[in-house]
C-alpha cells in the first residue's frame, strides 16, 4: 500500500512541478465573462457524485474541505490522501447559432492527518474559478459599415488551504480553513472595423493579479444512535473579506485581427503597471443534514446562500445578484462484507443540484440544474477507492438573446488511506 501511495503522490507532484496542474483549454463558457468567472464547487469526487453535497458529510476515508469541522472524523491512526481530475464538455446555443467548448485539468488534491484524538488537520489545493471565453458582437454603422466588438478572457484563481477540525464534545465539532487565493484574470476588448482599411482597430487588455488570504469555518453536530446509524447537521460560512490586487493595462491600436487572422500593431496608446486595486468577496452560508447507516446507505440534503450583490472590483459592481442552491444526494452499498461478489461492494451514488446563479443578465437571473451519478470502486486488499462521477445539466436560456449551455462533466478521483501512526511491537 505504501508503494501505491508513494507512486501516486510522486506522479501528482511531477504534474504540479511541470506547471500543468490547473491548466485548461482556452474555452469554457461565455458566462465566465462576469464576476470571477465560473466558480468551482469545493468538493471531492464522492461528494460531486451526490449532487455536490458535503456540508454535513463525515468519513474516515475522505477529506471534505466544504466543512472543515468534518476533519475530526478522519481516522486517528491514518494519513488520508485524495486527488481527482475533471473534464467538461459544453454545448452553447442561442436562437441562431451553436458552438462547442471543453476544458480539463486537475480538480483537487487533499491531505488529512491526525494531530491528536480530537484534533485533525488537512491541507490541499483546488481551482476557485476558471475563465475562458471568446465573444463576437457584430453591429452595423451607416458610415463605418460593420463594427465587431470582440471580447476575450482566460485565467482564473486557485485556492490553497490549511485547515483544522476540533472535537469540542462527543457530538460537536468545529473547524476552519485558512485559504490562500492566487491567480490572474486576463480580459481584452477589441473594436474591429472589417470594412475599412483607413480606421485603426483598438484593443484594451486588462490583467488583474490576485494574491491574498481568506477564511472559511464550519460546525457539525453529529449523533450516533443505537444500531450504529448516524445523523449530522452541518453549517459552514466563509469569505466576506477584501482581496488586494495588482492590475496591468495595455491600450493599443492595430490593423487586422479577427477576420484575417493576422495582427499588425501600429501604436501603444497607454501602458500602466502595478495599479493597486481590491476585490470584495461576498459572505456565503451553507447548511445541510445527513443520515447514514455506515457501509450501507447515506442520504444528504443541503442549501446555500451567497450575498453576491455585495461583490465589488475596485469599488465597482458587476451583473451579479444574490444566489441560492438546493441539492441532495444518496450513496448505496449493497453488501460491503460480500466475499463472493465484487459488485456488491461497489458504492453507487446519485444526486441533484438546482441553483439560481449569481449571474443577472438582461433582467434574467440565470438558472443551473444538473443531475449527478457515480461509482466508488474499492481496490482489493487495499485501503483505497477509485471514484468516478459525472454531471449532466443545463445552465441559462435562449430568451432575450442569452445563451443556453448544456454540459457534461466527468470526474475521476482516488482516495488512499495509509496507517502511519501505529506503534509496532515487533520489528
Amino acid at each position: 500500500m505504501l508503494k501505491l501511495f508513494k507512486k501516486t503522490l510522486v506522479s501528482i507532484i511531477l504534474i504540479i512541478s511541470s506547471g500543468t496542474a490547473f491548466t485548461q483549454s482556452s474555452l469554457t463558457s461565455p458566462y465566465s465573462h462576469y464576476g470571477l468567472g465560473d466558480l468551482n464547487n469545493i468538493s471531492n469526487t464522492r461528494n460531486r457524485s451526490m449532487g455536490g453535497t458535503g456540508v454535513a458529510q463525515r468519513g474516515f476515508y475522505n477529506v471534505n474541505p466544504q466543512n472543515p469541522a468534518s476533519y475530526t472524523s478522519i481516522d486517528s491512526l491514518s494519513f488520508v490522501f485524495e486527488a481527482g481530475m475533471r473534464s467538461t464538455f459544453n454545448s452553447l446555443k442561442t436562437l441562431t447559432i451553436s458552438e462547442n467548448a471543453s476544458s480539463a485539468g486537475l480538480d483537487f488534491m487533499y491531505f488529512g492527518f491526525p494531530i491528536s484524538k480530537k484534533i485533525k488537520m488537512s491541507f490541499g489545493m483546488m481551482p476557485f474559478s476558471t475563465i475562458g471565453y471568446k465573444i463576437l458582437d457584430e453591429q452595423n454603422d451607416a458610415t463605418l459599415g460593420r463594427i465587431n466588438y470582440y471580447y476575450e478572457g482566460d485565467g482564473g484563481l486557485n485556492q490553497y488551504y490549511l485547515g483544522s477540525g476540533i472535537q469540542l464534545h462527543r457530538n460537536i465539532s468545529i473547524g476552519f480553513n485558512v485559504i490562500y487565493l492566487a491567480g490572474n484574470i486576463n480580459r481584452s476588448r477589441l473594436i474591429h472595423f472589417p470594412d475599412s482599411t483607413a480606421v485603426l482597430n483598438t484593443r484594451v487588455r486588462d490583467i488583474v493579479n490576485i494574491s491574498d488570504f481568506s477564511l472559511t469555518a464550519g460546525i457539525q453536530y453529529h449523533k450516533t444512535f443505537l444500531g450504529g446509524s448516524h445523523f449530522t447537521l452541518g453549517i459552514s460560512s466563509g469569505y466576506g473579506n477584501t482581496l488586494k490586487t495588482k492590475k496591468e493595462q495595455l491600450s493599443e491600436t492595430l490593423f487586422g485581427g479577427i477576420n484575417t487572422g493576422y495582427e499588425f500593431f501600429r501604436d501603444t496608446i497607454a501602458y500602466l503597471k502595478d495599479i493597486p486595486g481590491t476585490i470584495k468577496l461576498p459572505v456565503l452560508f451553507n447548511a445541510g443534514v445527513l443520515y447514514e447507516k455506515p457501509e450501507k446507505i447515506t442520504i444528504a440534503f443541503e442549501g446555500s446562500y451567497g450575498f453576491w450583490n455585495k461583490y465589488r472590483i475596485d469599488d465597482k459592481a458587476d451583473s451579479l445578484s444574490n444566489n441560492y442552491r438546493i441539492n441532495g444526494g444518496i450513496e448505496f452499498i449493497p453488501d460491503n462484507r460480500s466475499i463472493s461478489s465484487y459488485w456488491q461492494k461497489i458504492r453507487y451514488r446519485a444526486g441533484f443540484n438546482y441553483s439560481l446563479t449569481y449571474l443577472n443578465l438582461k433582467q434574467i437571473q440565470v438558472k443551473d440544474l444538473y443531475t449527478s451519478f457515480g461509482l466508488g470502486l474499492p481496490i482489493r486488499r487495499q485501503a483505497a477507492t477509485l471514484n468516478f462521477g459525472a454531471e449532466i445539466g443545463s445552465r441559462g436560456t435562449k430568451k432575450n438573446n442569452l445563451i443556453q449551455e448544456n454540459y457534461f462533466r466527468f470526474y475521476f478521483g482516488i482516495s488512499i488511506t495509509e496507517r502511519w501512526f501505529i506503534k509496532r511491537r515487533y520489528n
